[in-house]
């Protein structure tokens, strides 16, 4: 019995638990819809039915597997907690489920293909599948070869190229595969604000994937909302607690290094804002001129020196320029180089005002103006900006997905402690 404190399944989730009792199940469409619930619900449902033992969860990582999955059973409020009466979880040994044991396997690599080959599975939980390789989609499938075994999955829209759309239009001729589709407004529970918020931050590819649920190409301007009325300042728009800065390291192509000033908006009550202060681009194509790793070490003390920086985040693969920082005593950051996150961050907080860029950085704003999706490879079924023109960008983008602003009120803080104090008393 469900507690009745918890939100009741909303109409669309409802659907999905009733009908999806086929050999594959299969739940997609814009984020923070109600997927995850009602997919995680129904397969630990056919988990205690399942008459095997061969059990497994699959995720993009072991990490996303536990955050994705194995809170929303074992802390969350969500309806899927009423299963962690009679579940327990060890890194090691994986989800145990009354007397069975719920194996979880990290599928977002090809090193999966070992794990899953020879395995027979009678049921699988599958989170973020169209993040998988193809290949290890495909073994998934072909492990599930009982009669009664079923696959229960979650998932973002990708290219309509790819094989999950593929299996999702199978079910219009095919009794094997079931498909729900879900939109935002499917979730009755999310706040209007956070609709309004999510659906005015993002454009473009991300707006028709994560807002609209649509299966569509990567094509077109990725930054199709940039104004420079509205995203480009003559100066800073206000006082900075703190500096971060980028680099997207080149000797044959581009060098660029971008300088970001950060308000945290505490003090200001302003809300957080960021802007691209100044930028250092060397172009040996249009200089005529290559430099070594040491004048480039050179050129980024003078032009950092005199910002109070908190991080410079640089390309993980610049090995040679890195060791040469290091050794004159400049603290890098290897920047997390997930190249569809960190566009996606640097689009949200351009959209929602967070983010500005100031004139006196012309190679971004040119770059950012004739960034492109790569139609070709669009084609193929990957979603990879056009390669060119993008070094300033790309500095941008490893600060955007690397460096979290930290809003911490030290005042609110305590004045929350104080109230969780006081109602403990009452």
């Amino acid at each position: 019995m469900l507690d009745s404190n918890l939100p009741p399944f909303s109409p669309k989730q409802l659907e999905f638990i009733k009908n999806a009792d086929h050999k594959f199940n299969l739940a997609h469409g814009a984020v923070r819809s109600g997927k995850t619930i009602c997919t995680l619900f129904r397969f630990l449902q056919a988990a205690h039915r399942c008459p095997g033992d061969c059990i497994v969860i699959f995720g993009f990582s072991q990490g996303s597997i536990y955050s994705n999955v194995i809170r929303l059973i074992m802390e969350s409020n969500e309806v899927v907690s009423v299963f962690k009466v009679f579940c327990t979880w060890s890194e090691k040994k994986g989800l145990s489920f009354g007397l069975k044991q719920i194996r979880c396997i990290g599928a977002g690599d090809e090193g999966a293909l070992g794990i899953i080959q020879g395995m027979t599975i009678d049921l699988c939980y599958c989170d973020e599948i169209t993040l998988y390789p193809e290949n290890v989609i495909e073994m998934i499938k072909t492990r599930l070869s009982k009669e009664h075994s079923k696959l229960y999955a979650s998932m973002n829209p990708r290219q309509p190229g790819h094989k999950m759309k593929q299996w999702i239009d199978m079910a219009e001729f095919d009794s094997k595969y079931y498909q729900l589709h879900f939109s935002l407004d499917d979730n009755p529970y999310l706040p209007q604000h956070y609709k309004d918020d999510l659906k005015n931050t993002l454009t473009g590819l991300f707006f028709k994937r994560n807002y609209l649920g649509l299966w569509c190409l990567a094509e077109g301007a990725i930054f199709d909302f940039f104004d420079l009325d509205v995203h480009v300042c003559k100066r800073p728009p206000m006082a900075a607690e703190y500096w971060v800065a980028g680099i997207d390291y080149g000797t044959v192509n581009a060098f660029a290094c971008v300088l970001i000033g950060v308000n945290t908006g505490v003090k200001t009550q302003t809300g957080k804002k960021m802007w691209v202060e100044k930028e250092y681009y060397w172009d040996p194509h249009k200089t005529h001129k290559q430099k070594t790793n040491t004048e480039f070490v050179r050129d980024i003390q003078a032009f950092l020196e005199p910002y109070s920086l908190k991080g410079i985040y640089v390309d993980p693969s610049a090995a040679a320029f890195k060791e040469e920082m290091r050794r004159a005593q400049i603290h890098v950051i290897d920047a997390n180089n997930e190249v569809n996150e960190g566009i996606y961050k640097m689009t949200s907080l351009m959209m929602d005002g967070t983010l500005s860029v100031c004139a006196d950085c012309p190679n971004l704003i040119k770059e950012i103006e004739g960034y492109v999706w790569d139609s070709k490879k669009a084609e193929r079924g990957e979603d990879a900006p056009l390669k060119q023109n993008d070094h300033a960008i790309d500095a941008l983008r490893y600060v955007c997905a690397s460096h979290k602003i930290v809003t911490f009120d030290l005042v609110d803080y305590y004045r929350k402690q104080q109230q969780k104090l006081q109602q403990r008393w009452q």
